[in-house]
């Protein structure tokens, strides 16, 4: 990715707490019961955003459906 581009990941995002929203928390809990998966939270894609280099992260809540947020991370 060319420095100044940045990589926008929309989701239902669980709280950094894990306690909710109850959408999120639910589809995580079925996601670890159907596929060993689950959802994450702002703080986890933050870690992996900056690991890969992303800078000026920031996390974007909205409410839409199959989706509640965006964690957005730039490229310097």
């Amino acid at each position: 990715m060319p420095s100044g581009g940045a990589v926008v990941i929309s989701e239902l995002l669980v709280n950094d707490e894990k306690t909710g929203p109850a959408p999120a928390a639910l589809m995580s809990l079925n996601m670890l019961i159907e596929t060993e998966g689950r959802n994450y939270t702002p703080a986890e894609y933050s870690a992996w955003l900056e690991e890969a280099g992303f800078w000026d992260i920031e996390t974007v809540w909205f409410d839409a459906p199959a989706a509640n947020g965006a964690v957005i991370g730039r490229k310097p």
